[in-house]
């Protein structure tokens, strides 16, 4: 029974040590996460069952999870993978053309198909015998001007043709240059016109200016051919005046006579290429030309 009893006290001893060697009491640890944990898992599943009734598919299992310290972690969002080298796939999406660019391009466009019908029409104006050897369309004797001296009138139409014919280069190059620098307050118009559109536009913007430089251009192709004379020779010379002429002096009618006509024979082989260029591919040399008129 002592033995016992001892037994019993010497347990009571050790517990009350161990009791007492214990110095703080547990707690919860607070230390702040040491990894990051994908919250709101999702799991999905598709169930098909062929029953008699329906059963509900695409159950969803949400989950939140906590760190250490009881907070609630958000959502992480997935990462897109990267692979190197891997160029990026742009956007298939239309970018809307900015209006001040294609009015540059369709500006652009009628400038090439005046000045290319122009180049085109210069190897007929500017040929030799362009004038003089064009027995059916020549620059005739002005209307109202009748000589009684056969020889005389040949002579000045002869010499009108020869004056044409040395002005032709520098009027065109005159033209050209207009054609360049041509203005249009709405191009889109010009390019869907039609088939003249851009000549007749051209025209009523630089016809008056034009006809200046080329009558100066006359004027001086004249002299060597001696345009004047020959006019003066019908006029006061071969039979006198049966009718009316042009303006009021001789010398200035005819050549203003002359470059009028010789203005007209650009302007026609100009509309004549334009239609040309708007109806054939093949004949569109330029790219805005090929851009404007692809439809």
């Amino acid at each position: 029974m002592k033995s016992f009893i001892s037994t019993v006290l010497v347990c009571i001893i050790v517990l009350a040590a161990l009791v007492n060697g214990q110095h703080t009491a547990p707690s919860l640890d607070t230390r702040p996460a040491f990894m990051q944990i994908l919250t709101n898992y999702t799991v999905q599943t598709k169930m098909l069952i062929v029953t008699n009734y329906l059963s509900v598919t695409n159950a969803v299992v949400a989950t939140n999870f906590y760190n250490a310290q009881g907070q609630l972690l958000q959502p992480v969002p997935p990462a897109k993978p990267s692979i190197p080298g891997l160029i990026p796939i742009p956007s298939t999406q239309p970018v809307a053309p900015d209006p001040a660019v294609v009015k540059a391009q369709q500006l652009q466009a009628v400038r090439d198909l005046l000045t290319q019908s122009l180049l085109t029409a210069s190897n007929k104006v500017c040929a030799a015998g362009a004038f003089t050897g064009d027995s059916a369309n020549p620059i005739p004797i002005p209307q109202g001007v009748t000589s009684l001296d056969r020889n005389r009138t040949e002579a000045l139409l002869t010499t009108m043709n020869v004056t044409a014919e040395k002005a032709a280069p520098d009027a065109l190059a005159v033209v050209l240059k207009s054609a360049a620098q041509f203005q249009a307050e709405d191009p889109g118009t010009l390019v869907k016109g039609a088939s003249d559109a851009a000549t007749r536009a051209w025209l009523a913007a630089h016809q008056e200016a034009l006809e200046r430089e080329i009558l100066a251009v006359v004027q001086q192709a004249g002299v060597e051919p001696k345009l004047r004379e020959a006019y003066r020779n019908v006029m006061f010379r071969g039979g006198g005046l049966l009718g009316s002429v042009l303006g009021t002096g001789p010398s200035v009618d005819i050549e203003t006579h002359v470059a009028q006509h010789l203005f007209q024979k650009i302007v026609n082989q100009v509309a004549t290429q334009e239609a040309v260029i708007r109806s054939t591919p093949k004949a569109r040399k330029t790219p805005a030309l090929k851009k404007a008129f692809a439809k």
